[in-house]
């Protein structure tokens, strides 16, 4: 290619011209100076005119027209919904599980229960004032009232 300084001397000014023109265009392009637009007609519009689209139908089809079997389509049954009957939210008695007698076997368990402030020994499956004591451990108790269970911990 060029030897010496013969290729300093032609490429040297070709890329002082290049970062010239790039230095330029950043520089006009951050200046205040607006151009300024000469004759200005006004433009109208004229509105667009559509077409309506037609409207169409979907005939039922007999058969598939790939398979060549015969479309049976399924019955829809149309079912009246049953009212849902709200239940009646229980409220229970005031409940507390105070603690356990028992002998060697759980069998003979007493549990001592406070139902609506008053004590009461209970053994599994006996009720009182509509409470059922279904199930006993030495933590806690199952219960049943109106038909609702819940269980209930010792208290500490």
């Amino acid at each position: 290619m060029l030897k010496g300084k013969k290729g300093l001397y032609v490429l040297l000014p070709l890329v002082v011209c290049i970062w010239g023109a790039i230095i330029f265009q950043v520089v006009d392009a951050f200046s205040d100076e607006d151009p300024v637009i000469a004759n200005t007609n006004p433009i109208s519009f004229a509105t667009i005119k559509t077409k309506e689209r037609e409207k169409f139908t979907i005939g039922e089809v007999d058969r598939d027209p790939f398979l060549g079997t015969i479309y049976k389509p399924k019955k829809v049954i149309n079912q009246n919904p049953k009212p849902v009957a709200k239940k009646q939210e229980i409220v229970w008695p005031s409940i507390r599980y105070k603690g356990l007698v028992s002998a060697q076997n759980n069998s003979s368990a007493i549990f001592m229960v406070e139902i609506n402030g008053s004590d009461q020994l209970m053994r599994i499956n006996e009720s009182f004032s509509e409470v059922k004591l279904i199930k006993g451990t030495t933590g806690t108790i199952k219960l049943r009232y109106k038909g609702s269970t819940k269980q209930f911990q010792i208290l500490n």
